[in-house]
């Protein structure tokens, strides 16, 4: 233990110093506490829960349990699984085992383990020749036991997922197309048809479509580091371009299950992929918000993957239409996985439903807000309103008559995907810094006559906007307040003419006034 190690070695220095025994119990414990306070490992707690069903392609369930020092398996669709006990942190291989038969077995790996470390357990198992490498088991040694890591992520994920709802209605709902998810493009609809091929049944067909995205389409790296492009995520244009990053791929694949009436949804969120954001995800907010995923109801019941963390091949260049295929192994580590699974390495955020959770809440000093089961959000009362964090599952902003809203407050709307357009009253005289950031299906915004203020980064990033009239009474516009919005045809008065100066990409029209 690091903590022994430290008490040691102060030990020995404080009794070559000539220090008494109280002196060196307060030393001992002033250092333990310094190692306590500087240390990431020692926050590690086991979850609540000591199980959980892992997915094949075919529908089977193999069930991965901890008992004691044992981590178990009970599987009776493979003879053929290998257990790897892995470093969380370098994702350097430890142990492994190999199990040729069905049925329960038990490993104890707590030999090879040491307390306050976090580990993985790779279950990997061979099904009709195909090889699946579940990594997401993450674990820690506790009082001598092996126990599932406690995720901060999975409390807050069992409350975000609550829109996934698998009544025929809500069902029904999610084969519809939406922005970005052309599910009823005949070209769409073609290319589903030709992945999935003869496949006997919809287990087989969402199998067949997330290993067209894993195999067949490149991850854009060249895209990640480009300012000065803008870049489609509709599903159409990708399945015929085969080049895209998280959002576009969530998109194919759901476009793809839609095509075929499998309800299927993308996912907004937090997407750990360094060690670091893994164990400091608690930390990070809505605002951190950096990936997308899909999620894919099969038999009644709602499951996780992200093509991005299995896909097989990346996209390197210097520009968008000259780049080169740089080949890797593709995989379905994150495919079918159960919420408990997913949790460890996502935090999400939202889905695209369009449906609302029902809920009311505060959205500033004065004002409230009440959400519908259609997803209409309306806002009461006056003064400045901000959304809570991560209360995004609305389609529709509306302002109740006699409200007597004044500012659009600091991130108000950030990442709200699914609003297309909204008429801001004619009370609001500012908008504040980000307060549509991302908004990435917002269309068209009503800006009143009235309005002084836009600010910083007000509208980052909402890709879709085609048409905004800044008023007259406007007399500053933020750094990069429109900015990314490649499509967008926007007209201000002749003092703001400059207000792009220092943009990355500009509008695609600017109309001067």
């Amino acid at each position: 233990m690091i903590l022994t190690k430290i008490t040691s070695a102060v030990l020995t220095l404080t009794f070559g110093m000539g220090m008494n025994l109280a002196d060196i119990d307060l030393a001992a414990k002033q250092a333990a506490e310094q190692v306590k306070a500087s240390s990431k490992y020692l926050d590690f707690e086991p979850a609540d829960f000591t199980s959980y069903d892992l997915t094949t392609f075919r529908g089977d369930k193999i069930t991965v349990s901890v008992d004691g020092p044992n981590f178990c398996v009970d599987c009776d669709c493979s003879d053929d699984i290998i257990l790897g006990l892995y470093d969380a942190e370098y994702f350097e291989l430890i142990t492994k085992t190999d199990i040729f038969t069905e049925g329960t077995f038990s490993v104890d790996f707590t030999d090879d383990m040491e307390e306050d470390v976090l580990y993985m357990i790779n279950v990997s198992y061979v099904i009709e020749g195909v090889i699946i490498d579940a990594y997401s088991n993450y674990v820690i040694l506790y009082d001598g036991d092996i126990e599932f890591f406690k995720t901060p992520n999975y409390d807050y994920n069992l409350e975000s997922t609550k829109e996934l709802w698998t009544d025929d209605a809500s069902l029904l709902e999610l084969t519809k197309p939406q922005n970005d998810v052309e599910s009823d493009d005949p070209v769409v609809i073609g290319y589903s048809n030709d992945i999935v091929g003869n496949a006997k049944d919809d287990w087989e067909k969402v199998f067949r479509i997330y290993s067209f995205i894993t195999t067949q389409m490149s991850y854009d790296d060249i895209q990640i580091e480009d300012d000065l492009t803008c870049y489609q995520d509709g599903a159409k244009c990708l399945i015929r371009r085969r080049i895209a990053i998280c959002e576009g791929f969530a998109n194919v694949f759901v476009a793809l299950c839609r095509a075929q009436g499998i309800p299927a949804a993308v996912q907004f969120g937090i997407g750990c992929g360094t060690y670091e954001s893994l164990i400091d995800v608690d930390e990070l907010e809505s605002t951190d918000s950096d990936h997308a995923w899909a999620a894919v109801c099969l038999d009644g019941e709602w499951y996780y993957l992200d093509p991005t963390f299995d896909i097989g091949s990346y996209y390197e260049g210097d520009s968008w239409d000259d780049g080169y295929i740089d080949e890797v192994n593709s995989g379905y580590a994150f495919y079918l996985l159960p919420l408990e699974a997913f949790s460890f390495d996502h935090k999400i955020l939202d889905a695209d439903t369009m449906h609302g959770v029902e809920e009311t809440g505060s959205c500033g000093t004065n004002a409230t807000y009440e959400i519908s089961r259609d997803g209409t959000l309306t806002i009461y009362g006056s003064g400045e309103i901000k959304m809570p964090e991560g209360c995004n599952g609305f389609n529709k902003v509306v302002f109740d008559p006699d409200s007597n809203i004044t500012c659009i407050g600091e991130d108000c709307f950030i990442d709200c995907d699914l609003i297309t357009m909204v008429i801001l009253p004619d009370t609001v005289t500012k908008i504040d810094d980000g307060a549509f950031y991302t908004c990435e299906d917002l269309e068209y915004v009503y800006i009143p006559e009235g309005v002084t203020y836009i600010g910083q980064e007000a509208f980052d990033f909402c890709d879709e906007l085609a048409y905004i009239r800044v008023p007259d009474s406007c007399t500053e516009i933020g750094n990069w307040a429109f900015d990314d919005c490649g499509r967008l045809y926007i007209s201000v008065p002749a003092s703001l003419k400059d207000f792009n100066d220092n943009y990355y990409l500009d509008p695609m029209y600017v109309e001067v006034r």
